[in-house]
């Protein structure tokens, strides 16, 4: 029987190590979640380190539950600049920007032999970085694999744009208080979770109403959600070498099943994994499976 969400992302808690690094690009705070396993020592078996970096609006906790699923690897979980407890970048919010604060964080940290897993707007920081510098094999969970929307995605992301626009346009504090309204968030939640756990709802909702609107300002917010408008894995997908795992949601509203099977044969050693009767929140709904995709894929 599968361990509860939210008793992973509490395991992970519990062992989690908070840490902050100056870097050029400003002060990140990242958690380190280390290995358990009292059995064996580091100099028998070596644990693998896997970096995540989360999504749009999201922060270090909403990876938890993966974290809380890897007990057997070590994992770090920066906030990225502008969101957490970091420090915004000294200039815009693309991707660009948060591809060099990624290369300046794994130099810092000297993390060049983790591999990367990036979730959602993470995904697109990841690759980016991947036809850069990275050289491990890297995990894309929910990827941005989008080609263009249609039909009603295009409803959705016209919706998106007005809103985001309007919270742009009004004056800083009106803006900003439309842009983290609870019951925006919440209406949010409501639509990108499919479980018809009560229990894990609730969690999920209360997750994003306490970690969805800690952003340092409103010019990260606006410039954060054009960066992902903007831009997508499949732009970068070409020049990737290394091996590449994406995970998909079937239920995906941001990207479909059909984009994610193009996608994967951009790459030049990728392969797709669709969990059913899930959508872009695998990190909350289904972390143990998600879990389980990455170590069979790092030990295969």
């Amino acid at each position: 029987m599968a361990t509860k969400p939210q008793d992973l992302a509490l395991a992970a808690v519990e062992r989690a190590q908070a840490a902050t690094v100056s870097l050029a690009s400003g002060t990140t705070a990242f958690w380190t979640y280390p290995v358990v396993n009292p059995s064996v020592s580091p100099a028998d078996a070596p644990a693998q380190t896997i970096l995540f970096v989360h999504g749009y609006r999201g922060n270090h906790h909403g990876l938890e539950a993966i974290a809380g699923a890897l007990p057997d690897f070590n994992v770090i979980i920066p906030d990225l600049p502008g969101f957490g407890e970091s420090d915004p970048l000294p200039g815009n919010h693309d991707i660009a920007g948060y591809t060099k604060w990624l290369q300046e964080f794994i130099d810092e940290l000297k993390l060049h032999n983790a591999v990367v897993l990036g979730h959602s707007f993470g995904t697109i920081v990841a690759a980016s970085a991947a036809t850069e510098s990275l050289s491990n094999p890297l995990i894309l969970v929910n990827p941005i694999s989008t080609f263009g929307f249609g039909g009603m995605k295009a409803v959705l992301a016209a919706i998106q744009n007005a809103f985001y626009w309007i919270g742009a346009t009004l004056p800083e504090r009106p803006g900003n208080a439309l842009l983290k309204a609870p019951v925006m968030v919440r209406i949010m939640s409501e639509a990108l979770a499919k479980t018809k756990d009560k229990n894990l709802r609730a969690w999920i909702h209360q997750q994003h109403h306490h970690n969805f609107s800690v952003y340092a300002n409103r010019k990260v917010a606006v410039e954060g959600i054009k960066a992902g408008a903007d831009t997508s894995v499949v732009q970068f997908a070409p020049r990737i070498e290394q091996r590449v795992l994406l995970i998909a949601g079937e239920l995906d509203d941001i990207t479909s099943v059909k984009d994610q099977k193009r996608a994967v044969e951009l790459f030049a050693k990728a392969s797709l994994v669709v969990l059913p009767k899930v959508g872009h929140l695998t990190h909350y709904e289904t972390p143990d499976a998600v879990a389980a995709l990455v170590r069979e894929f790092l030990k295969s």
